[in-house]
């Protein structure tokens, strides 16, 4: 152990490189450049249930996280988050996919359809939603939403 290093050197050694951090940014914006080059743009706009949502994204952000806290549709469940459970399946152009194990990035220019979208302006049920409530199907009810989207 180094008897030197102490607390308060370790805080004061993270708040100097979150400085530099945030001047390097500084630095890129002064040259004219709006971020280095290979960096991933922050705020991105994705088509969800028919709207194009802008949304400030994380480079390793999942779809599942973006959808449930940034966009409020909680809906698309995490249960396992390593896209084993399909608790989290949304549909990316007509296709199911686990939301868990795509980053948001990723789907630019794509339609995304969570379960929320399923039903119909008028407050009709999608057949599959209307087969689940008919059939009393749903248990606890958790991955019920990935159910009808797969």
């Amino acid at each position: 152990m180094n008897p030197k290093l102490t607390r308060r050197r370790f805080i004061k050694g993270v708040i100097a490189s979150g400085v530099a951090v945030s001047s390097t940014a500084l630095w890129y914006s002064a040259q004219g450049q709006s971020r280095p080059a290979g960096a991933v743009e922050r705020m991105i706009r994705i088509s969800v249930n028919g709207q194009t949502r802008t949304v400030d994204v994380a480079p390793n952000e999942t779809l599942a996280s973006t959808l449930r806290y940034k966009l409020g549709l909680t809906g698309t469940k995490l249960g396992c988050n390593r896209g084993e459970c399909g608790a989290c399946t949304v549909l990316v152009d007509d296709v199911p996919n686990y939301a868990c194990s795509i980053l948001t990035h990723s789907v630019k220019g794509q339609r995304i359809e969570t379960v929320e979208g399923l039903e119909s302006p008028s407050g009709e049920l999608h057949p599959v939603q209307q087969a689940f409530v008919e059939e009393l199907s749903p248990q606890c009810g958790y991955c019920t939403p990935g159910q009808v989207m797969s």
